[in-house]
């Protein structure tokens, strides 16, 4: 009896080899499967199906444009079962815009979502051919510009005197697209609401305070039009932790008006969030934001991404959503002073599509994780690492996960970020299976 290994690194993609069952060996790494599951029903990874996203499938050759949607969609391929959506422009779309640029339009008489037809929902429709149980969740970069402090989209604050008239332009939103056959399944009121970025893109800031009115108004008009929308929310950095639990502890039927809180890498460490799900366990945890870095490791930062789904899958997130689906060899269209990359490149002067290390991540993390996955996390026994003499290339844990399929079998996820090979070992079913994790990669091994 043998498994499979897949693994990544500087040298190879998804290069597979058997591994064996072996005897103890006392010197390699000794790799601990918990006891127990410590996560299920997790909805699967994904990509922000951007304005900019968009635009770019839209330049594509129809027939190549099929074809990557297969490879990044299908169950066959990449298996992405998750999207977001930005809601008007983010400061990754083409063109700056909300739908309802009528000054005070309260009523919301000249509300639109004319300009996502041109190419935005002919572009989600086209992955929806292709997965049509994509989840789909949605965010707002800013609302539009009248609501808000200094009367533009890039910069201010959000004014408490349009919370409800923002959650019924929410409301129109979700069914706006519904007439497009685009189902939305949650929203989060505000993309990073701690930050304007310095007007340079369209952003908002939100007081806690507000940002707890206006979901308590968007579930009573969700019930009201008998709409099944998840609410996630926050959806900033792990630092907001605090924010988080301030406004559910002081605000009366908060809890039970959203359903999860959604969390970005950009600051502060994912442990910080566990007390969220220490004190509120009916809230679901959302990775919503985070992608490839076009000047730095764009394509070999397997490790990062590895690292940090594992550690999600670990701590009980039930979801991971990377940034970008596909950007230009730029980092555009982009109306922001970010160099983001996309999951897929696509190069104009060269005409190829270049993929990212998040990708190369996601072939050994999203085919084999399913809702119906039982996850056990996997640690290494002990500290194993360099000693001060390797300093400052201090060797590091290596990180991991196994997710159990049942008939399917069972995968585990290992990354090993290090420079030098670790040789490990784990047992399983009464047996030790030794697997060499070479430096700086990411391994699938399938039993």
């Amino acid at each position: 009896m043998s498994g499979i290994q897949f693994f990544t690194d500087k040298n190879h993609t998804m290069t597979r080899q058997e591994i064996f069952p072996a005897s103890f060996i006392a010197g390699a790494m000794t790799l601990e499967i918990s006891e127990k599951p410590v996560n299920s029903g997790f909805m699967g990874c994904g990509a922000a199906i951007t304005g900019a996203s968009c635009y770019e499938l839209n330049q594509m050759d129809e027939k190549e444009r099929t074809e990557l949607l297969g490879k990044i969609y299908s169950k066959e391929g990449l298996n992405l079962s998750v999207g977001r959506l930005s809601i008007g422009s983010s400061d990754y779309s083409a063109e700056l815009y909300s739908y309802d640029e009528e000054p005070f339009d309260t009523q919301l008489k000249h509300f639109s979502i004319e300009r996502d037809r041109e190419y935005i929902i002919p572009m989600i429709k086209e992955i929806l051919k292709v997965r049509p149980d994509l989840f789909l969740y949605a965010s707002p970069w800013s609302p539009p510009g009248w609501m808000k402090t200094g009367g533009q989209m890039c910069g201010g604050y959000m004014r408490q005197e349009f919370v409800e008239c923002y959650a019924e332009y929410m409301v129109k939103y979700i069914r706006a697209y519904a007439e497009e056959g685009i189902v939305i399944r949650a929203v989060t009121p505000q993309n990073e609401p701690e930050t304007y970025q310095f007007s340079r893109m369209p952003a908002c800031i939100w007081h806690p305070e507000i940002e707890a009115q206006f979901i308590k108004a968007l579930r009573r008009k969700l019930i009201e039009n008998a709409m099944d929308v998840e609410i996630w929310m926050y959806d900033h950095s792990f630092t907001g932790t605090e924010r988080v639990l301030w406004t559910l502890r002081n605000t009366e039927g908060l809890s039970e008006a959203c359903d999860g809180v959604a969390f970005h890498y950009y600051d502060g460490a994912i442990e910080e969030t566990m007390k969220v799900r220490e004190e509120y366990p009916e809230l679901k945890l959302h990775f919503t934001e985070g992608g490839p870095r076009l000047y730095d490791h764009y394509d070999n930062d397997w490790c990062k991404w590895g690292i940090m789904a594992s550690k999600a899958l670990n701590y009980g997130y039930q979801s991971f959503t990377g940034w970008n689906l596909m950007l230009n060899e730029c980092g555009g269209p982009n109306i922001g002073p970010f160099f983001c990359g996309g999951l897929v490149t696509r190069n104009r002067v060269a005409d190829t599509l270049e993929y990212s290390g998040q990708y190369k991540a996601y072939q050994h993390i999203a085919p084999y994780v399913t809702p119906e996955s039982e996850i056990y996390s996997v640690r290494p026994d002990g500290y194993y690492g360099g000693n001060m003499f390797q300093y400052p290339r201090l060797g590091r844990g290596v990180e991991g996960f196994m997710a159990d399929n049942g008939e399917a079998g069972r995968a585990l996820v290992l990354i090993n970020p290090n420079e030098g090979k670790v040789q490990s070992q784990f047992r399983l079913d009464g047996r030790w299976w030794y697997a060499e994790l070479l430096p700086e990669s990411i391994s699938t091994i399938l039993l």
